[in-house]
Order: C-alpha cells, then sequence, then structure tokens
C-alpha cells in the first residue's frame, strides 16, 4: 500500500511518498519546497509529479493521500487542500487531514521518547497580526496526536496538548504555567520559524528551562514525518472521503472579517 502526503501550510512545502511492504515501511521519495508560499500554487503539482515520476510510481497507483491541515498560512492551505481534494477525489481514494505543527513536531517527541526527562515540546509558525500558531505539550503525549475530531468523524489527539493561534506574550505565559509548576516538565525544546520570531518575549522563560533543538532543519515539516504520522492515523482509520476534509484555519480570513463587518453596517 502507498501513502503520498503533501503539506503547504508555510513557507516550507514538503512531499513525501511511502510504501508499506510486509508490515515495513519504506520511503520511496521526498521533496521539500523551500519557497514563499505563495509559490506552492506554482510548485506543489510540479513537486508531486516529479516526486512520483523519480519513484517510478503512477499516480494512479496510489492508494491513500494525506494532506496538511494547517493551522497555517490561508494562501497556503488553500493551495495545498484543494490539490489534495481534487486528486484524491478524482481518482475515488481516500484523504487523511494531519495536523501540520503536530507533524512539525514530530521528529522531536520521537527522538525524545526514550529519554526519563518530560520535555515541552513547542511547535510555531508565523500567523502574523503579531500572533503565533502554536502546538504545545508533553513529548509523549505529542507522538499521539495526528488530528482533531471533526463533527461526525474521529480524531487521534491527546488530551493536555494545545494547538491554536495566540500572541507570543499569552504563550509564554502558558508555558511557564507547566514549566513552574512542580510536577511539570522540566526542559522545553522550540522548534519552527516561530523560534526566531519575538525574541525578546522568549526571553522572559529562564535559560535553565531551554533545550536546543538538535536537529538542522528544526524550522518546516519534513516530508518523511508528515507521512509516517499519515500512516499512523490511516491505520487508527481517519482517512475518509477526500470532499470531507477541512482545512483549520483556527481564525477567520481578512476576506472573512471585511464580509463581516460590511454586513454588521448595513443592519
Amino acid at each position: 500500500m502507498k501513502l503520498l502526503a503533501f503539506d503547504s501550510s508555510s513557507r516550507v512545502g514538503t512531499i513525501a511518498l511511502i510504501e508499506e511492504k510486509d508490515k515495513h515501511i519504506e520511503l520511496l521519495g521526498e521533496w521539500t519546497l523551500s519557497i514563499d508560499n505563495s509559490f506552492h500554487s506554482e510548485r506543489l503539482l510540479w513537486g508531486i509529479h516529479q516526486l512520483l515520476e523519480s519513484a517510478k510510481t503512477p499516480i494512479e497507483t496510489v492508494d491513500v493521500f494525506a494532506v496538511g491541515v494547517g493551522p497555517g498560512s490561508f494562501t497556503g492551505l488553500r493551495i495545498g487542500m484543494t490539490t489534495a481534494r481534487t486528486i484524491a477525489h478524482t481518482l475515488n481514494k481516500p484523504l487523511l487531514g494531519v495536523s501540520s505543527l503536530a507533524a512539525l513536531a514530530r521528529p522531536l517527541s520521537l527522538l525524545l521518547r526514550d529519554k526519563d526527562v518530560n520535555t515541552l515540546v513547542v511547535a510555531t509558525t508565523d500567523a502574523a497580526k503579531g500572533e503565533l500558531f502554536a502546538l504545545w505539550g508533553i513529548d509523549q503525549s505529542v507522538r499521539e496526536c495526528v488530528s482533531f475530531k471533526d463533527g461526525d468523524f474521529p480524531g487521534l489527539w491527546k488530551a493536555g496538548v494545545t494547538e491554536a493561534v495566540i500572541t507570543p506574550e499569552d504563550l509564554v505565559e502558558e508555558l511557564l504555567m507547566k514549566l513552574d509548576s512542580k510536577s511539570g516538565p522540566k526542559k522545553m525544546v522550540l522548534m519552527g520559524e516561530g523560534r526566531f520570531r519575538y525574541p525578546e518575549v522568549w526571553k522572559l522563560i529562564s535559560k535553565k528551562y531551554w533545550s536546543e533543538s538538535p536537529f538542522l532543519f528544526s524550522d518546516g515539516v519534513q516530508g518523511r514525518f508528515l507521512a509516517q504520522l499519515a500512516w499512523e492515523g490511516f491505520q487508527a482509520g481517519l482517512a475518509r472521503d477526500a470532499l470531507s476534509v477541512h482545512p483549520r484555519y483556527l481564525r477567520a480570513s481578512d476576506a472573512e472579517i471585511k464580509l463581516k463587518a460590511i454586513q454588521a453596517t448595513k443592519k
């Protein structure tokens, strides 16, 4: 069984193709598109074509598709979601939505699996407007997160892991509440492009809590981990009809806000 997963929710887009053979998962191909997310519309389909061609895999032979549902850039999410829904629906194949932030945090949560010290994992991307898209929770809990329940559709999300759009000041306050508690985590690791934003705010967290990410590439979703997470979600029964998978924006778009303002003036 083959699974193709991709994410375009942030500046770093990624695509990965995996295959299960005799209960062993093999990575057949992986591409990273480190470009401004406004260009994902031009490069995503091209990247999918190039990856499948290099893996000698016709798209019709892919059994399951998966896509990062955000939170993230409105433009990037729309591009990724439209592409995923169109391909999967056209081929009559199941589609699975994966939290983009859970995929971002995945390699770190796996690395910490055998550590004795509980670590607070924080994955962030820039939400603009003075805010961050953020996921935070204890490493072992983050490992068990794929996507939220959506209506009647099941999800796979561990209690105690939060995903939100939040100001950096409020996020730091939330993190300090966990770090300063007696039974809380002793260390914190920050991943994602949000770690370079608001440096003065991050300094409010004492250096004694900080641990550096051991990964060279800690700022974007990595395709192999996105695909692995999607595979676990598929095994848990989270895949569904393509047109029933939707992006997770977490806040209204500028267009929606303007529309509501216009409607309010007409009342």
